[in-house]
């Protein structure tokens, strides 16, 4: 959607224009997977170490997220001093597994420290060539290939940091051999297993691809639980749902992908560019995976409670529609098919959730918690909380939006999966909170209205004034996502950029950090955009200079350039009261409530404009320094 252009003075054509209204969002998945050669320790951020390996760590952080919900899990890393015993242990998220597929040799078991020691040189010796050569050659007559849960032991499988790999003990203050683990802490609802099927090897062979045979049952279920950190209290299964092909070599290749029919387990589809095609299971176990896609069996209670909430739901909606049949037909109802349609699905039945009646006991929860219950192992707790105002009532703009989110339960069954799953709160009618209304027509029509004013008022020179006025630019990507945002009908997607706040741009002490850049670092506006900023948002310093050099010599404030608009005064009173950050963002809205606090002084911020007027008489008694002093001030925020 288009904005109004915030100049930058001769610059990319203005900051608002030039600022990408893309959202990014999270990274590459396969980083996420921890280095098997990296030294304990991690990051300071999530490392948690003690004696016994179980210190205090950081709360966890919950991302809403989908790919996080369905995606994401941790692994611990332990790593033991083998000279002090002592144990560092680190928790790490994860999106998928990265796997290495385990040699013959491996599969037997795995070599300890000693082993290790003797083959820790700079590079192969002729003996071990050789027999890896002859190992190979027997693969091609004898290897039979390795399980999916081979490659998932040897994830998991210590490994030794010795020789030039030795680990940085803390305890011992030097470098010591050490054993590190890989557990899983917790495991993800769709379990990603990456194959690393391609090496890159520059003293051998240089590149390569591992074709060797991977079985992964397609009916057979795949069970983590010796994989976890502790034992699980109840099953932890997965069954596979699907997996990526890759057919060629490491110079070029084609993908192909096999998924597994919702409703029709045994039936297996092939996706191979355009062309889809049935196929057997047993065509499909005979498939080279590349990455494995395996989503967690729900145990039997689970099942039982999707059950259970069905049949319950079916229920209470019958009971609904037979209570809306009870009330007395309309007069112009034009038969009893078209009178049964209007008062199931029309505003009556929006009416009758803003205000059940006693009797029918029933009690909302939310459409979104109901599809995790119904495809997830684990829905987690009931999330009624993110859909309420903090009025504890629906913070949107219409019955029908307040509707939309939710469907209607037993108030005994919502009880029975609250104790169960958590969570809450009990929502007993879906009510429109009249406050957060009010809030919400006002921060509607205060963004338009700026707008408005911003697209009249803004110049990619100093406009009407002669100083450029400078502005984080932090916050004008804020204010930027602010102001091209659609028409908000719920409080919980209003994205306000708060007051203007210039401190990022000054050190410690006040004075102006070194090395900052036009467009990068802060953009400049003329006096009347600012002075539109100040009554819309609030905040500052002001900082105002004769060129958009942030280091060039200060200019007085032109507050005589204050829009005639925003006036509280005549006809324009009402206007600027409903600009105002103080209408909007302090008093929500509410006409009443402004008038308590602030009575006929019309502007909130009355009290600042001492403030101003003496920052212009220092600036004018002394220019530069004074200026610039005021600036610098963190204790003087000039509005």
């Amino acid at each position: 959607s288009c904005s109004p252009s915030v100049s930058c003075g001769g610059g990319s054509g203005g900051a608002a224009s030039s600022a990408s209204s893309a959202r990014s969002g999270g990274g590459s998945a396969g980083g996420a997977v921890p280095s098997r050669s990296a030294s304990g320790g991690g990051g300071a951020g999530n490392e948690e170490q003690s004696e016994s390996g179980t210190g205090r760590g950081e709360p966890a952080t919950h991302y809403a997220s989908i790919i996080s919900e369905l995606f994401q899990g941790h692994v611990v890393s332990t790593v033991r001093c083998l000279e002090c015993q002592r144990t560092s242990r680190t928790k790490e998220p994860i999106y998928d597994v990265s796997v290495q597929i385990p040699s013959s040799n491996e599969l037997a078991g795995c070599p300890g420290p000693e082993l290790q020691r003797e083959s820790s040189g700079r590079g192969p010796s002729w003996t071990g060539i050789l027999g890896n050569l002859t190992g190979k050659v027997k693969s091609w007559f004898y290897d039979k290939g390795v399980e999916v849960t081979d490659c998932l032991r040897k994830f998991c499988a210590p490994e030794y940091l010795i020789g030039k790999d030795k680990y940085e003990c803390e305890h011992c203050k030097r470098k010591t051999d050490g054993e590190r683990r890989l557990a899983f802490m917790d495991l993800p609802e769709v379990l990603c297993i990456h194959i690393k099927r391609f090496r890159y090897d520059a003293s051998w062979f240089n590149a390569t691809k591992s074709s060797r045979v991977v079985t992964f049952p397609v009916n057979k279920l795949l069970d983590m639980a010796s994989f976890l950190e502790e034992p699980p209290l109840h099953p932890v299964e997965y069954r596979l749902i699907g997996l990526i092909q890759h057919i060629g070599s490491m110079g070029g290749g084609h993908y192909i992908s096999y998924c597994q029919h919702k409703k029709k387990p045994r039936e297996w589809y092939e996706f191979d560019d355009l062309q889809v095609s049935l196929v057997s299971p047993e065509q499909v176990e005979r498939a080279e995976p590349y990455v494995l896609f395996y989503q967690r069996v729900p145990s039997k209670a689970n099942r039982l409670d999707r059950q259970t909430f069905k049949n319950d739901s079916r229920r209470t909606e019958a009971e609904i529609r037979q209570h809306l049949l009870s009330i007395p037909p309309s007069p112009c109802a034009a038969s009893q098919a078209g009178m049964e349609e209007v008062r199931y699905h029309a505003p009556a039945l929006r009416s009758f959730y803003r205000n059940p009646p006693a009797d029918l006991d029933i009690a909302f929860v939310s459409k979104r918690w109901y599809v995790r219950l119904t495809t997830m192992s684990h829905p987690g707790p009931i999330d009624n909380y993110e859909y309420l105002c903090p009025h504890r009532l629906l913070g949107c703009s219409s019955a029908e939006m307040a509707a939309d989110p939710f469907m209607p339960i037993s108030h005994a069954l919502f009880q029975s999966l609250v104790q169960k799953y958590g969570g809450g709160p009990v929502v007993r009618a879906l009510d429109i909170c009249p406050k957060c209304q009010m809030y919400l027509r006002a921060y509607n029509d205060r963004k338009q209205a700026e707008y408005d004013l911003v697209s009249t008022y803004d110049t990619k020179d100093t406009g009407d004034g002669e100083g450029w006025y400078l502005v984080d630019a932090v916050w004008v990507n804020k204010w930027k996502r602010y102001v091209r945002s659609e028409h908000v009908s719920d409080i919980h997607d209003m994205c306000a950029p708060g007051p203007v706040s210039n401190q990022r741009l000054c050190d410690k002490t006040g004075a102006i950090r070194s090395n900052l850049k036009l467009r990068i670092d802060y953009i400049g506006v003329n006096a009347r955009v600012w002075w539109l900023f100040m009554h819309v948002h609030g905040g500052g310093p002001a900082i105002c200079r004769k060129s958009l050099d942030l280091y060039s010599e200060g200019h007085p404030l032109e507050t005589e350039l204050q829009l005639e608009e925003l006036q509280f005064a005549g006809a324009t009173e009402d206007f600027a009261r409903r600009t105002s950050h103080v209408y909007v963002e302090e008093c929500r809205g509410d006409a009443e409530l402004f008038h308590q606090k602030h009575g006929g002084r019309g502007h909130g911020d009355i009290e600042m404009m001492p403030a101003v007027e003496a920052a212009v008489e220092r600036s004018r008694a002394s220019s530069h320094d004074a200026m610039q002093e005021v600036v610098e001030d963190p204790e003087s925020e000039v509005t």
